[in-house]
């Protein structure tokens, strides 16, 4: 519970620090844009491609492992975005990004600090593959499909945003170190250098910038919120639960996955909901109140787990 806390209170102090700078207006709003160009097209796919690229190639190739978090990670988005569409009659847009907000859990910025102090470095695997799944499956879909509802189902160019998909370096990065892991390219030091100190700076600054965020909107509790709270911090981890049992996974490795599923909502998701100005007030309260509300899911989850 110590170590719970103490990841929390270290990631509250860094939102709190982007909010002072934001309420004070140190930082004008009109800089924003700037963060979040920083962490979606430089620090974040930074991060994604050296985390891959120096992953071992048979940790990549994991089946049971990578099939587990596709299935729970693109389940539960696919999931929340069926409900959103069917049954609330959401666009295709605000529902694709709900199921974003749904489907990504913190496991960088809250699972790293979390986990590596209770169970060491070897928890860093899971997290890498957890990324990579969001990086080359989740995160494309969801652009995919806010493409689609932007542009309109009937005049849509699928060449074009096939091509500016893949041109996204949140998508071809991670695949890029994926490639130099399984071929085992060797990587020049100054180039491993440089990538670990710009990927470095993608939790600092994603949790400077979501302060930032907060600074910006009014926190609310709506029924959509409170929905998206439970999906993310209490049916994520129930489902992760069945598919592990499903998949054969057993022991610290098979609690470390449902861990890392009950985590709240990823940071990024609430800034791609900023970014393209699609229901921004309600995935940062959701991320929000999400975050607050898992220091009592993760504990119950936790002692559930015998973690």
């Amino acid at each position: 519970m110590e170590t719970l806390l103490n990841s929390l209170l270290s990631v509250a102090g860094v939102v709190l620090l982007g909010w002072i700078a934001g309420r004070s207006k140190i930082i004008k709003e009109e800089n924003d844009h700037g963060f979040n160009v920083f962490i979606l097209n430089f620090s974040l796919p930074i991060l994604l491609f050296i985390a891959t690229a120096t992953a071992k190639p048979h940790e990549l190739l994991d089946l049971k492992m990578g099939g587990a978090f596709i299935v729970a990670l693109m389940g539960m988005y696919f999931l929340t975005f069926a409900l959103n569409r069917i049954v609330f009659k959401r666009s295709l847009q605000r529902s694709a990004e709900t199921a974003f907000v749904c489907g990504y859990p913190n496991t960088a910025f809250l699972g790293i600090p979390l986990l590596t102090s209770l169970i060491g470095m070897q928890a860093m695997l899971p997290i890498v593959v957890s990324n990579i799944v969001v990086g080359v499956l989740m995160i494309p879909t969801t652009l995919i499909l806010i493409e689609l509802g932007i542009v309109g189902e009937s005049g849509v160019d699928l060449k074009q945003i096939t091509l500016r998909v893949i041109k996204n370096p949140l998508i071809f990065m991670p695949i890029f170190g994926i490639i130099i892991s399984l071929f085992q390219l060797p990587i020049p030091t100054v180039i491993a250098s440089s990538a670990t100190l710009i990927g470095g700076t993608t939790s600092g600054v994603s949790l400077f910038t979501l302060g930032l965020i907060i600074s910006r909107f009014k926190i609310h509790l709506s029924a959509i919120v409170a929905i998206n709270i439970f999906l993310k911090n209490i049916i994520h981890p129930l489902l992760m639960m069945g598919i592990v049992k499903t998949f054969g996974i057993s022991g610290l490795l098979a609690k470390e996955l449902v861990i890392l599923c009950a985590m709240p909502t990823a940071i990024t998701s609430t800034i791609f909901s900023v970014s393209f100005d699609i229901d921004p007030q309600e995935n940062v309260s959701s991320t929000i109140i999400g975050t607050i509300m898992s220091l009592l899911t993760l504990f119950i989850f936790m002692y559930w787990l015998h973690f």
